[in-house]
């Protein structure tokens, strides 16, 4: 069975072997650090740099630069920020769902779980709402292994016009104009802002249809949902296989020495479903210690309470307006670095 369609074979494999070199799914030859509290040591361990291309995107930096990139990033997602779009966010919410009320079937990717957080992250950043299909497109081929370097060329060409067009205005963009490496850091945002979140929207729903105990949990008491966000990104969150580093020295992680140059993949998703930090892993169960998906230290992830924030509105807000919601046809998997669905049919009423 293919990575892409279920990694969990995978992780366990990982997991029993603790750090070792092997070949990746993403086709390299690189240790795989797997094993929570491996993960967490090597998320924070200095002889692992981030810096593993070059150009100076914020997620493949290291300090200063990378503290330098950071901070008027994380001043822009401010959480006093991100919790005064929640209007909003529902707002939009609702509007994308009044189209499923007339559906005997719809795709919850297509109709719900890209353009909200498409439309969220754009608006935010100052993006034109002629450019969403644009943007979409050029951040699914950014994802895809055989598309990815082409399509990041077209993608910070897109993002040098948009700055040399745009007008100021009451958004991110304008905020960060004069920081440097402002090309690099808005891909990544537009990127990383939506595509995530997308899939942590259809993962997590297909989790829950397939667990109806769960979902009237949260049904009767909404209160559970930012709980259920969190297990929705443990459980199958979109940085599946990881996170790439660079040995700078050699590296103990594990008992194990990781040469010094040598590639290495921080699998998220392995750290956790790792049973000797949580109970029954591969089980949807609300209420777990926390979960390193949005990674851990200095790289943790600067959309995270945004991410947070979406999710709680989504699922709260299907949950109310359809709650007999069911699977339609089996999902398809997509291959792509961020784990996720090509393909999710569900019948919003009996």
């Amino acid at each position: 069975m293919s990575f892409f369609t279920d990694p969990t074979p995978y992780f366990d494999q990982w997991r029993e072997q603790g750090p070792a070199l092997i070949d990746t799914p993403d086709g390299r030859r690189a240790w795989v650090i797997s094993r929570y509290d491996d993960v967490v040591q090597a998320l924070g361990h200095p002889g692992l740099s981030s810096a593993v291309i070059p150009g100076g995107m914020l997620n493949h930096t290291d300090p200063p630069e990378h503290t330098q990139l950071r901070k008027p990033v994380a001043r822009a997602f401010s959480t006093r920020r991100m919790e005064a779009l929640r209007p909003r966010i529902e707002r939009i919410t609702n509007d994308l769902l009044d189209a499923w009320e007339t559906e005997d079937e719809v795709d919850v990717i297509d109709t719900f779980a890209y353009p909200l957080p498409i439309t969220v992250i754009c608006e935010l950043l100052g993006v034109p709402e002629r450019d969403r299909n644009e943007v979409r497109t050029l951040t699914s081929e950014l994802m895809a292994p055989e598309t990815m370097v082409e399509a990041y060329g077209r993608f910070a060409l897109y993002v040098q016009n948009l700055l040399e067009t745009k007008e100021p205005g009451d958004d991110v963009i304008t905020d960060l104009r004069d920081e440097p490496n402002l090309v690099q850091t808005l891909v990544l945002l537009i990127t990383a802002g939506h595509e995530t979140t997308v899939q942590l929207i259809g993962n997590g729903l297909l989790a829950l249809l397939r667990d109806p105990a769960v979902k009237q949990r949260l049904i009767d008491d909404p209160i559970l949902l930012p709980d259920a966000v969190d297990e929705f990104l443990r459980l199958d969150g979109p940085l599946a296989l990881g996170v790439s580093r660079i040995a700078t020295a050699d590296v103990e992680i594990g008992g194990v020495t990781i040469p010094r140059s040598s590639q290495v993949t921080v699998s998220l998703g392995a750290a956790n479903r790792d049973p000797s930090r949580y109970s029954d892993p591969d089980v949807l169960q609300l209420g777990r210690d926390p979960h390193v998906a949005f990674g851990h230290g200095i790289h943790y992830c600067v959309g995270a309470r945004l991410a947070r924030v979406e999710g709680e509105i989504a699922f709260g807000t299907l949950l109310r307006r359809f709650p007999e919601l069911a699977l339609a046809a089996e999902p398809e998997w997509r291959e792509s670095f961020i784990r996720g669905l090509a393909s999710f049919r569900v019948r919003p009423k009996p």
